[in-house]
């Protein structure tokens, strides 16, 4: 049987694209091609669609081709004949290691773009010596009174939910004071608030047994047919109890541990292990380690893979590929629709200072071949 039979082709397209997002998409961050702001672009015979947003001529794919195994190459020589007659430059991130050969075959450039950490739940204890940190966060936390508990929407009447979205909106904006940027990052994060949440599953963790006021909130996106989620976005207050954040993570994963999830995904590491692949592209494969050894101003990329690397998860290859061809213009392009480079220097000089004259020794775990 064919693995698109079950879509209803008479359903409106944002709900079709949700579903092919659910059921096709492979990586952490397929389902964000549902996100407003992205346009779609669906094979000839409607099999496939995949979302991108477009900065001049230069088009960025989100989520990767959503389709059946089938129909992948049919949707991508496709996507390829609309961007060679309008002059467009095409990039993909996130390309999982299988797909490969066909990005190769319809010429991309393809580079090393970091690797994404899976948690596989079937065997997971937390258990031992490699999890202690783990567990000394969530004891923690506990002690504090700490709750972890799952807000349903359908559950919520209107104003309570527009209560829970106002405060998450300000545990975000909270938490972006310590951020150079003006504005919380694009396309690579979701956002924390969408109009549609379809499947996204919301997280609060409350102070006083759940009963307090909210100290922080992890969203979480399904893919693989939801056999796999991805912890995708969390946030928490700059005065929340020490080690929140993997309290949350535990806690998120213990659920979706106890309702038989295969994988949970903690989003890409970028720059991780990029070593050299054939015709790769130099201009990223450097920029890129540039950006993880002397950028964490800006995006503390070594901090979060030490982060991620205490959950021991099994890391995953993911890539990045350029057609034609990566460019200076292609990655300021990035730059550009991300908002990475959107600064506060008020803040940036906050943060330089506490840096460079207060700095304290950091002890982390990083990628074998870096040092930073």
């Amino acid at each position: 049987m064919d693995d698109s039979e079950n879509i209803d082709e008479f359903a409106s397209p944002e709900r079709t694209l949700e579903k092919f997002a659910f059921q096709f998409g492979r990586t952490y961050d397929s389902y964000l091609a549902t996100e407003e702001g992205l346009t779609q672009f669906w094979s000839s015979n409607k099999s496939g669609v995949l979302s991108y947003a477009r900065i001049g001529r230069y088009l960025h794919v989100q989520g990767g081709l959503l389709c059946a195994p089938a129909d992948r190459e049919c949707l991508l020589r496709e996507f390829q004949a609309f961007a060679r007659q309008h002059h467009y430059c095409v990039t993909f991130y996130n390309v999982v290691e299988e797909d490969i050969p066909l990005f190769r075959q319809s010429e991309f450039q393809v580079t090393k773009w970091g690797e994404e950490p899976m948690l596989d739940l079937a065997h997971l204890t937390w258990a031992g010596g490699e999890f202690e940190w783990v567990r000394r966060q969530f004891n923690y936390c506990h002690r504090q009174n700490v709750s972890l508990l799952e807000c349903h929407r359908e559950n919520c009447s209107q104003a309570e939910w527009d209560m829970v979205l106002d405060s998450i909106r300000e545990v975000a904006a909270e938490g972006l004071k310590s951020k150079p940027q003006r504005h919380e990052i694009w396309f690579f994060n979701g956002r924390f608030d969408p109009v549609d949440w379809g499947r996204r599953r919301l997280f609060l963790a409350r102070s006083d047994h759940g009963n307090g006021r909210i100290e922080g909130f992890l969203v979480c996106l399904p893919f693989e047919n939801g056999s796999h989620w991805a912890v995708e976005t969390y946030r928490h207050r700059l005065d929340a109890p020490r080690g929140l954040v993997a309290f949350m993570i535990h806690q998120c994963v213990q659920k979706l541990r106890s309702e038989g999830i295969a994988t949970v995904s903690l989003c890409l590491c970028p720059a991780v292990r990029v070593e050299t692949l054939p015709n790769d592209s130099w201009l990223v494969r450097r920029g890129l380690q540039f950006g993880f050894n002397y950028a964490a101003i800006f995006f503390d990329l070594p901090g979060e893979y030490h982060f991620k690397s205490r959950f021991r998860p099994r890391f995953v290859p993911r890539h990045i590929c350029h057609w034609p061809h990566a460019s200076v213009r292609s990655m300021w392009s990035l730059v550009r629709l991300s908002g990475v480079l959107s600064l506060d220097y008020r803040k940036l000089t906050v943060n330089l200072w506490n840096r460079l004259w207060r700095r304290k020794p950091r002890n982390l775990a990083l990628p074998p071949g870096v040092d930073t």
